[in-house]
């Protein structure tokens, strides 16, 4: 059965089996995820970030220890995106209830479609 439908996993895990031995199983069994960064080697921005390579001077050392230390959140800024997305609700909810005015001008004209 598990050789005519080789998409199946075959097996167990751990003590119950041999683990899963084909296609994508055989793959995530056998491999693991790890991260990767790809990034663009400018040689401006290399000239400016090589304070991170050793060796580690005093003032290299105070430098990396400034950018890594915890700074005091500004109040409110947790719920900025909340107000900008409550904004973005006011602010349509006037223009639906603008436009639906008689007489208001209409979004086709606005867009060059005329009316």
């Amino acid at each position: 059965m598990h050789y005519g439908v080789d998409t199946l996993p075959f097996g167990g895990v751990g003590l119950s089996g041999m683990g899963n031995c084909h296609g994508k199983y055989s793959f995530d069994t056998f491999t693991h995820k790890k991260s990767c960064l790809i990034k663009n080697y400018n040689p401006l921005i290399e000239a400016l970030s090589a304070s991170r390579y050793p060796p580690y001077s005093e003032n290299k050392m105070k430098f990396i220890l400034a950018l890594m230390r915890k700074r005091p959140s500004l109040p409110g800024v947790r719920y900025l995106p909340h107000l900008a997305l409550f904004g973005l609700g006011v602010l349509s909810a006037y223009l639906i209830q603008y436009l639906s005015q008689p007489g208001a001008p209409k979004v086709r004209s606005w867009l060059g479609l005329g009316q």
